[in-house]
């Protein structure tokens, strides 16, 4: 076939036919995102485009289109290459180096408890910290109350747990399944609003406790009833009483909801039944601060958990009472972290369930740290009899700051709230210990609802001394009122004036001394407060470094500075603490008080950042890209054309 003197190139054509398919596969790959890259119909415009172009100059010029395929396929064969072995080489040596040795103060030594609701959760809410307490020879006991079933696959995650705990040194004895279906009952109400003795049914058609043969379940067959669920924590508790116990707090999920309000009124009988048991409780979230916190992996330095929402506390699942500025930071195990997701154990440890790491959630788990809320536990308020002008009283020394008995449009509301009647004039709670009682501490915890709020608290000792506490923390995170240490026998309290018609205390709690932190610890920072571990410092070689202290000292100047490397040396700048590395060098920084016993050490460096910076924008963007298709238009296409294939 001939056009007039010119041939017609079918060689011409096939050749700007692939490279026009390269250009258009080439443009996708770096184009596409997790939130989105060019359209279908864009990548389509791209490839006409450069197929009509290539198409006439392959007419013309058939072996230049030839060689500029050839070239263009060398070229991006040979880009591709060098850019696997820039990715590998951050691969092989990312993970964060672990120089530091002490935290015994935090981890060594305790018998931990982790009561979550469902297999993985254990992951969102500890993953780092698990490793930490394994590392220092603790004790640890992870509590599943659910068998995460909802989709049917209560067995795999049972034996999902198992793996994933064992990965990380937890032996499969310290491991306990409560062996209760997800969301216990099929006509949607939440369990803790049923019935104590009605026999549900979960999602997933279960209505009595079950695991494996390798993990039966804590009380086996046990009939899925509410009582029979709370029972189970409260002898839980009593059984193990652990010196430290971990618990997930309200979120969306209506599981989660039901262990955090079950653990603490279970928690609340445990303490006034053995008076001397004062264990250190930390709660935190498996969802705000993890499992739906942003996608934060990619940076040259681990970040920090960041505060979920625009509220100064915790909102998500109406729990309220948490806030941000209160929260207790704990480091990881710097193995967690890593400058390539694929070599931290973290990705290892979450792989271990199906479906999170593909799901693109490990790298909104894996952070600098890890934030919890302590909750103080020693309270004198359990040994005391209270009265109350109206209402009832002993919702007001149960711990129990949140629990919903019915539902309500705020889903801040606690129903285990002391609130007079709207008759009483008084709203007085008169309490009474057996003996004189040295008090220096009155926590008062105002209803979380912030519809609903105590506005001024009048405190009468029987010495006749007389405090006023201003308006309580709206939110219910509790308000103290502290005075010298005196003994009483008799205390009075007042409510003042109230705004909403569901205002007053969820808990009034009474302390001897001053506040003591379950331990101390010391953790070097940046100047935007992010943990450091293993830490590229800035380029100029200079940096200010902060300081996170909990239980001790915050100030740089209280702590010797011992740094080892050449060239590398701190100074403090009137009261800033300034790294000085230059580059090409590293060195360890020590920060230790005059015992020696409270510590930190971290790793700087001062290196070549191109190449790791190149690989973790690498591995983001292929791991976004080939993410089950959905953010390629070229593998869209390859999958509708295998479904066609396999239609026809």
């Amino acid at each position: 076939m001939e056009t007039g003197s010119r041939r017609f190139s079918f060689s011409g054509l096939l050749f700007a036919l692939l490279l026009a398919l390269e250009l258009s596969f080439v443009t996708d790959m770096l184009t596409a995102r997790a939130d989105g890259g060019l359209s279908a119909q864009a990548l389509g415009l791209v490839f006409a485009l450069s197929f009509l172009a290539l198409a006439v100059l392959g007419q013309l010029k058939k072996k230049l289109v030839k060689w500029l395929f050839l070239l263009f396929t060398a070229v991006a064969l040979l880009l591709g290459g060098a850019l696997y072995f820039v990715w590998l080489n951050t691969c092989r040596t990312g993970v964060y180096q672990d120089v530091d040795k002490a935290k015994t103060q935090v981890f060594a030594g305790k018998k931990v408890m982790a009561l979550v609701p469902h297999p993985g959760d254990e992951v969102y809410l500890l993953g780092g910290v698990l490793e930490q307490y394994v590392k220092y020879g603790s004790n640890v006991y992870i509590v599943y109350v659910f068998n995460g079933d909802a989709q049917g696959e209560g067995i795999q995650r049972i034996t999902q747990a198992d793996a994933a705990m064992s990965s990380i040194g937890i032996p499969a004895e310290n491991l306990i399944f409560l062996g209760y279906g997800d969301r216990l009952n099929q006509d949607g109400t939440p369990v803790y609003l049923c019935p104590e003795e009605e026999v549900l049914t979960s999602v997933s058609g279960f209505s009595s406790t079950y695991g494996t043969d390798r993990h039966p379940p804590f009380n086996p067959g046990a009939a899925y009833t509410r009582d029979n669920l709370y029972q189970d924590i409260r002898t839980l508790l009593l059984r193990y009483t652990p010196d430290v116990v971990f618990c997930t707090d309200s979120d969306q999920d209506v599981d989660h909801q039901t262990v955090a309000m079950f653990f603490e009124q279970a928690m609340g009988e445990v303490l006034k039944a053995r008076p001397s048991y004062e264990p250190v409780v930390l709660r935190g979230f498996a969802y705000s601060t993890a499992y739906d916190a942003p996608h934060d992996y990619y940076a040259l330095n681990a970040l920090s958990t960041v505060k979920p929402g625009n509220e100064d506390f915790i909102t998500d699942g109406g729990s309220n009472i948490y806030n941000w500025n209160d929260r207790l930071r704990l480091p990881v195990q710097p193995g967690v972290l890593s400058r390539s997701i694929f070599s931290s154990s973290g990705y290892a440890l979450a792989g271990c369930y199906s479906g999170v790491n593909e799901s693109g959630r490990t790298d909104r788990i894996i952070n600098g740290d890890k934030v919890f809320w302590f909750r103080e536990s020693g309270s004198l308020s359990y040994e005391a009899e209270f009265w109350v002008s109206s209402g009832e009283a002993s919702v007001l020394k149960d711990f129990v700051l949140s629990q919903h008995t019915q539902s309500h449009e705020d889903p801040g509301y606690s129903d285990n709230t002391w609130v007079p009647s709207p008759e009483d004039g008084e709203k007085r709670v008169i309490v009474k210990f057996d003996e004189p009682t040295l008090i220096s501490r009155v926590a008062l915890y105002d209803n979380p609802s912030m519809a609903d709020n105590v506005l001024e608290v009048a405190v009468r000792l029987d010495n006749g001394a007389f405090y006023l506490s201003g308006p309580l923390e709206p939110n219910g995170s509790g308000t103290e009122v502290s005075f010298d240490p005196v003994y009483i026998e008799e205390m009075e309290v007042v409510l003042m004036e109230t705004e909403g018609s569901g205002a007053g205390l969820t808990e009034l709690e009474f302390y001897a001394g001053g506040y003591e932190p379950p331990f101390s610890f010391i953790k070097l920072t940046n100047a935007q407060g992010d943990f450091i571990y293993d830490y590229y410092i800035d380029p100029s070689g200079r940096e200010e470094l902060g300081l996170y202290a909990f239980g001790c000292s915050g100030d740089s100047a209280d702590y010797k500075i011992i740094c080892i490397g050449e060239g590398c040396y701190v100074s403090n700048e009137e009261g800033r603490l300034i790294m000085n590395c230059p580059e090409g060098k590293s060195c360890t920084l020590t920060l230790m008080d005059e015992s020696g016993q409270l510590s930190d050490t971290v790793y700087i460096r001062n290196d070549r950042r191109w190449p790791v910076e190149l690989a973790q924008a690498l591995e983001y963007h292929m791991r976004f890209e080939f993410k089950d298709g959905e953010n390629s238009n070229t593998l869209m296409i390859v999958n509708k054309l295998k479904e066609l294939a396999g239609r026809a």
